[in-house]
């Protein structure tokens, strides 16, 4: 009985710690010792020539401040090089507008808490609005307006002097640092160009997607919860979608070949004429080159008619 009961408890605290786990984002981490050594080598060597580079323009105990920014960017390039905000256009545009929005908020707000507040929120709607959304340049907008008297001075010079130059050492260390290792290749385009295509998934479990992640070796910033609720939604969308006769073809209208990876397109049909179809390679490789093609050819390559939604490709609603 005795046993029982503490089997019991041992199951329960068990629990308790898994779902404090949950609650708290420890994440399963599947990246190698390798991944990890060469992550932290990579922003050491970045963030030490940042230093040098910074330290003859601005005074120590300020340097001190905008290189934490770049520290935080070095995190993101070299351990996430496959995430979103840590490429390249993230990490320049990030900085740049992020600045440009913290020296705005200093010279026109007197009141120092504003515009510094003003400085960050200012930063993240411009980030985003330009399609640059890169956490660091928040710190960046703020030291800005804290920075204190010698960066006052230099204005609008801040920006192209000394900042340009150290975003461009994370960047371009990034690409010359990743580009030995064939999983880790910066920026991410250069990795997943090389995923070949699947025609069809036909079912995924949660195993497969951690499976999946193992092979990358690489860390991702999503869960493995949420990568396979992902795949579980695209699969019920696929099913829920899926076309119950031959697409027929319209000029003006969108067209994907349902593959993934590197083979998959978006052509637009620009006018169909005696069996043949003109038309424009809108997404995917080959983008932007106009082509004539068989009718008959097009019309088996055509899994679905498709439509721009937010942003992105989704198939056009039955």
């Amino acid at each position: 009985m005795t046993f029982n009961l503490n089997l019991k408890n041992k199951k329960k605290i068990r629990y308790i710690f898994s779902e404090a786990r949950k609650y708290l984002g420890i994440e399963e981490n599947s990246t190698s010792h390798l991944e990890k050594i060469l992550s932290g080598i990579g922003a050491m060597i970045s963030i030490y020539l940042c230093q040098l580079l910074m330290a003859p323009y601005i005074e120590q105990p300020s340097s001190l401040l905008i290189i934490g920014s770049m520290g935080a960017s070095a995190t993101l390039v070299y351990a996430l090089p496959h995430g979103a905000l840590s490429q390249p256009w993230h990490v320049f545009g990030g900085h740049l507008v992020s600045a440009l929005v913290g020296i705005l908020c200093y010279q026109h707000i007197t009141d120092p808490l504003l515009s510094g507040a003003v400085a960050v929120g200012g930063a993240v709607l411009a980030m985003y609005f330009l399609r640059c959304l890169h956490p660091p340049g928040g710190a960046t907008a703020l030291f800005c307006t804290q920075g204190g008297e010698y960066v006052y001075n230099l204005g609008f010079s801040f920006i192209w002097d000394p900042l340009l130059p150290s975003v461009l050492i994370i960047i371009g260390i990034g690409v010359l640092f990743n580009a030995p290792f064939s999983w880790r290749r910066y920026p991410a385009h250069l990795n997943f160009s090389k995923v070949s295509s699947q025609q069809s998934v036909n079912s995924l479990s949660h195993e497969d997607v951690s499976a999946a992640l193992l092979q990358l070796d690489s860390f991702v910033d999503i869960s493995t919860e949420e990568l396979a609720l992902i795949f579980d939604r695209a699969l019920v969308h696929s099913v829920a979608n899926k076309p119950k006769k031959k697409q027929e073809l319209k000029p003006n209208h969108f067209y994907s070949n349902g593959s993934l990876g590197e083979s998959w397109n978006i052509k637009q049909i620009t006018s169909i004429e005696k069996a043949k179809v003109h038309f424009k390679i809108i997404a995917g490789k080959g983008k932007g080159l106009m082509k004539v093609g068989n009718q008959s050819s097009f019309q088996k390559w055509a899994k679905f008619e498709v439509e721009l939604f937010q942003g992105n490709w989704i198939k056009k609603s039955l």
